[in-house]
């Protein structure tokens, strides 16, 4: 379950920082063994711009400058500090090179979902007053932040950090990602990982995992049935409900066509277009709901919205 946590929060993270510019996980950085940054991103100010919704707070910090981000499902070890800071120096000669000129040092992002005592207090970080309480920094030059998740405030601003903490912090996270509006931009970036990483896990496996772990999976299934029905509520699903086309008749009464299509609705944002609920009916029958479902989940929202009516689509 701790690699699922891990690729849970990885893929949360990957999919916020795409709304404001360019993301990627597991970025391999070029060295004698492997390394790997968790997420690597690179602000769009247009897009920065373009989404008010992010409200200033520790997101929007993170995301204003090209930056690496590390996720610890345990307390950050010094030894680990040391090896993200190789990472970084790597990268940024790896960057410098391709550039052919200098470039500032990335800013790197530590999140811990425990506290590191070690390292706070053996390099010297301290609670940074510009930021919520939980945000600790050494000097500025080392342009270097370590986040502890267990001491974030419990505020919508940091809803999606906290569901990569422990399994206490992420169960409060849930219920605080339960209580905001049906549209809000954290449950379209936070409910599809959520709902795939819920329904990963046999039925049959459920009793055998931590009773934390157990609650947090159940839950998610509860708040996504919860989302199912706001979405009818709020009529994303008008265009099923009428019956457009007899396969789209055919797809509801299997189920699939159903929980897909509202799933593609939380990834765009909006409500399919009848002809790409046409098009979803039609994928469904000729990939499988395997491939299907791998789109959605992975493809950002542009690229889902142009593989939905892409006839070619594989």
């Amino acid at each position: 379950m701790h690699f699922r946590f891990d690729q849970l929060g990885k893929n949360i993270l990957r999919d916020f920082f795409g709304l404001v510019g360019a993301a990627e996980t597991e970025v391999e950085v070029p060295a004698g063994d492997a390394q790997r940054i968790d997420v690597w991103h690179v602000p769009d100010p247009a897009l920065l711009v373009a989404h008010p919704e992010i409200e200033p707070g520790l997101l929007r910090s993170m995301a204003v400058e090209p930056g690496m981000v590390e996720v610890f499902s345990q307390a950050l070890d010094v030894t680990e500090l040391h090896e993200c800071l190789r990472k970084r120096y790597q990268w940024h000669h790896t960057l410098e090179l391709r550039a052919e000129r200098r470039l500032p040092l990335p800013a790197a992002w530590l999140l811990s979902a425990g506290r590191p005592e070690s390292v706070l207090r053996g390099f010297g970080f301290a609670q940074d007053a510009a930021g919520p309480e939980g945000l600790y920094a050494p000097a500025a030059e080392w342009r270097v932040q370590v986040v502890v998740i267990a001491e974030l405030p419990r505020v919508r601003g940091t809803v999606l950090l906290r569901l990569l903490g422990s399994a206490r912090v992420r169960r409060m996270a849930l219920r605080d990602l339960a209580e905001l509006p049906g549209d809000a931009w954290e449950r379209r970036v936070a409910l599809p990982w959520l709902v795939r990483l819920s329904f990963e896990v046999p039925v049959e496996l459920l009793p055998g995992l931590p009773a934390e772990e157990r609650d947090f999976i159940m839950e998610t299934r509860e708040l996504y049935e919860q989302t199912l029905k706001q979405a009818e509520e709020r009529g994303i699903e008008r265009g099923i409900e009428r019956g457009i086309e007899r396969g789209i008749e055919r797809g509801i009464e299997r189920g699939q066509l159903r929980m897909t299509a509202r799933l593609c609705a939380m990834r765009l944002g909006r409500p399919l277009a009848e002809a790409e609920h046409a098009a979803l009916a039609s994928l469904l029958d000729r990939l499988g709901e395997e491939r299907v479902g791998e789109a959605v989940l992975s493809f950002p929202a542009e690229a889902l919205a142009a593989w939905l009516t892409d006839p070619n689509a594989r």
